[in-house]
């Protein structure tokens, strides 16, 4: 029996199908595909970053500065693995420090500006958690001389 030919229409078919939550069996049962034939178009083919100096040094720079593998990949559009690999490869993997003292003054800044602590642990690369636990660290009377210049 010859191969049924993938052609973009089918194509498109199946990712609204998918988008409707269908299974790739299922999509596979309506277009008269293999389940396999439907995985390797919807998930296998991804377009792939060409690693260059400038995005490892980016990604290098944004790993000292907290970031998380996850941000990291998130940012510069490359995969998870590709960041955590090149880190590895230098030395920087594992766990991340602890946020420095410019990543904190980042987030004083944010704070002061009115944004939301959900929305400066986007801005910043860093985890819900992270952020409240750094801002949340600082009292009262630590924010009122901050604010009058006398920190």
């Amino acid at each position: 029996m010859p191969r049924k030919k993938v052609t973009k229409k089918v194509l498109e078919r199946m990712k609204k199908l998918r988008g409707k939550g269908l299974s790739y069996e299922k999509i596979a049962g309506r277009l008269g595909l293999s389940p396999m034939t439907v995985y390797n178009h919807l998930r296998k083919k991804r377009k792939r970053t060409r690693m260059t100096p400038e995005i490892i040094e980016k990604m290098i720079d944004l790993r000292r500065r907290g970031r998380t593998y996850r941000g990291i990949a998130k940012e510069l559009g490359t995969a998870l693995q590709t960041v955590a690999k090149h880190m590895r490869e230098r030395g920087i993997g594992g766990r991340r420090g602890k946020v420095t003292g410019e990543v904190l003054e980042e987030m004083r800044g944010l704070r002061e500006v009115g944004l939301s602590k959900k929305r400066i642990a986007d801005e910043l690369g860093l985890s819900y958690r992270t952020v409240m636990k750094h801002l949340r660290e600082e009292g009262f009377f630590d924010r009122l001389k901050r604010r009058l210049g006398l920190r």
